[in-house]
């Protein structure tokens, strides 16, 4: 008998020896694992890989493979790579709601209405949920909010100024002292809000440029460029303390030479740690005419590649993403670790310089996801360009810009 035990154990021993690779082979079968692409540095990178790990600990049948890919080329490289399908393409990529429209369009991203329960559309805000939908679809899961808003400099500004007027005039000041008062962000991206808090828009209901000749719009964009030329002037005369300058985030400001620039929320864990305690954070000053300027309120969050939805495994584990990053724990990180604003209305603001950028987002202008979008980026650049650079007459380059943008309008809508 005892003979017969040990024989007993052996086989049962070689069996378990069998099946382990079996069962291996069933458990790797059962690891979904996601391709993400992103553009993430500094506090936000460091947000979003702890976002990573900790989803990755709650999901151990799941795994998160980020690639970084630079900003300036991710767009390019992920039309190219979803377009194709091929080995390497990413399955999911974090970006902002402005590409919703042309990405969904083309056919690059998927479509995800249909696996959003109530429970995940309860985890963002309806407003964040509407950055991402386009033709009654949604093709996003909103992750945060961005908009732009007033930095200051509490060691040379103590107060931070309500009026535009009064930023002119602090800037004066300090230049009398070897400061810069004010880093002016001219480009259209930075700046558009003036636009619309001058009574202007970009375009109508059916994605048409907004301000033909002869109307209210046309009245609200010469405006608008008559404000640029004033900041360009002003900026020519190193008494008045502004210079013209793009830089994101801005050196001198940084350095604590400049003291007040307008800039995004993705600069703001970064400025904390620049400044300090100095780092003050403030609603926009408002425009003579009383109105603060409506910068745009834009969200980012995760779009899922179009094959996604055909990998039933994929889509679900791209849920399982989207209830993390939207969740409480995943909002939290990217609060405090990124200095990122919550699109949870569950998740409090305890950053109070995260609060000023909420009370923006709130006065802010949507930031369109069509992608008639694409027509304005290079006119209206040139256009600036030329009114303050180049002296051309604003009416004339108003005219012609229009006669651009809607030219390139029209070819999109096929006419």
């Amino acid at each position: 008998m005892k003979i017969l035990k040990g024989k007993m154990w052996v086989v049962v021993a070689l069996l378990a020896i069998a099946v382990l690779p079996a069962l291996g082979a069933v458990a790797q079968s059962n690891t979904v694992n996601l391709v993400l692409w992103h553009a993430k540095q500094d506090a936000e990178g460091d947000a979003l890989l702890a976002i990573i790990d900790a989803f990755q600990a709650a999901n151990p049948g799941i795994t998160i493979e980020q690639v970084y890919n630079p900003s300036g080329t991710l767009q390019d490289s992920f039309v190219a790579a979803a377009g194709s399908g091929g080995e390497g393409s990413p399955d999911m990529v974090i970006w902002a709601n402005d590409s919703t429209g042309p990405w969904a369009s083309a056919g690059l991203i998927a479509d995800i209405s249909g696996a959003i329960d109530d429970e995940l559309r309860a985890q963002a805000s309806e407003a964040a949920w509407g950055t991402f939908t386009y033709n009654e679809g949604v093709w996003g899961i909103p992750f945060s909010a961005k908009t732009l808003a007033f930095f200051y400099n509490r060691a040379l500004v103590p107060d931070a100024p309500e009026t535009w007027a009064e930023v002119l005039e602090v800037s004066a000041t300090l230049a009398e002292d070897g400061f810069t008062g004010l880093a002016f962000q001219n480009g259209f991206f930075h700046s558009a809000g003036f636009l619309y808090s001058l009574g202007g828009s970009l375009m109508d209901e059916d994605g048409n440029a907004a301000f033909a000749p002869d109307t209210e719009g046309a009245a609200a964009m010469d405006a608008y460029f008559e404000f640029h030329k004033m900041m360009y002037d002003l900026a020519q005369d190193p008494a008045s303390g502004v210079v013209i300058d793009g830089a994101s985030p801005n050196p001198g400001f940084q350095a604590g030479e400049v003291a007040m620039v307008y800039d995004g929320i993705w600069n703001l864990a970064q400025f904390e740690s620049d400044l300090g305690d100095d780092l003050g954070v403030a609603i926009m000053p408002a425009l003579d005419n009383g109105e603060v300027p409506a910068l745009f309120a834009q969200a980012e969050g995760f779009y899922a590649a179009a094959g996604v939805v055909e990998d039933q495994a994929k889509l679900d584990a791209f849920i399982a993403w989207a209830r993390f990053v939207t969740g409480e724990e995943g909002q939290t990180i990217a609060a405090t670790e990124g200095g990122l604003l919550p699109v949870n209305p569950a998740v409090e603001v305890e950053n109070p310089n995260l609060q000023v950028f909420a009370e923006q987002f709130a006065l802010g202008t949507p930031f369109p996801n069509r992608q008639e979008l694409g027509a304005f980026w290079g006119p209206m650049g040139d256009a600036i360009t030329a009114v303050t650079d180049g002296g051309e007459a604003i009416e004339e380059v108003r005219a012609r810009t229009y006669d651009t943008i809607q030219a390139s309008i029209d070819d999109m809508h096929g006419m």
